[in-house]
């Protein structure tokens, strides 16, 4: 009885073990812009970071690493009209100025990211991620970025609105399986072990 009774437990621990690794191995950490890092990208290149968020599928709990010059750049969360204005108006968290910057993303929904220097972000430096509640198997794509803000009386184009779903505020959605499956493993190898 008590050799099934360790067999049991030791079950009951491995299971437990690989729901909270499988937990662990869903956060992804992102380098932005790769190699590039966070900058004025090649030629003013307005599309160089929605290209390269574009090929990425983020979900809740990854992690944004923005490598940049520090005293040259930084990092600013922004709302849609302060990035489609690049403005730093209305930032969201904290200035990022010390680099590597790691951010990570609590929430669903279109994060957006500016550079506050002056220039820069109208140079093309802001970033726009789409982040799902939980880990997909195909990348999500970024909203097309919106031309540099007009002077002079023009207009820019601002990215269509996120969709119904897309938004989920305090969302932690993608841990919200793997903790249950954990919980429930603990209940049941509590009940066979006791």
């Amino acid at each position: 009885m008590a050799k099934r009774a360790t067999s049991l437990t030791i079950a009951g621990l491995v299971l437990v073990a690989a729901s909270f690794f499988s937990v662990l191995a869903a956060a992804t950490t992102h380098v932005v812009g790769d190699s590039t890092g966070w900058r004025i990208p090649p030629g003013a290149n307005d599309s160089f970071y929605s290209a390269w968020a574009s090929a990425r599928t983020f979900a809740v709990s990854d992690t944004l690493v923005f490598n940049f010059m520090n005293a040259q750049h930084d990092v600013v969360e922004v709302p849609i009209a302060s990035f489609n204005s690049c403005s730093a108006a209305n930032q969201i968290g904290s200035t990022y100025t010390t680099s590597p910057a790691s951010l990570s993303v609590t929430t669903a929904g279109v994060h957006y990211y500016i550079c506050g220097f002056p220039g820069h972000c109208q140079a093309g430096q802001r970033l726009a991620v789409t982040v799902t509640s939980s880990s997909a198997s195909t990348p999500a794509a970024a909203p097309a970025p919106p031309t540099a803000p007009a002077t002079g009386g023009g207009s820019s184009t601002v990215p269509s609105a996120p969709g119904p779903n897309s938004q989920v505020p305090g969302s932690a959605a993608g841990w919200a399986p793997s903790l249950a499956f954990l919980a429930l493993s603990s209940l049941l190898a509590s009940q066979f072990l006791f």
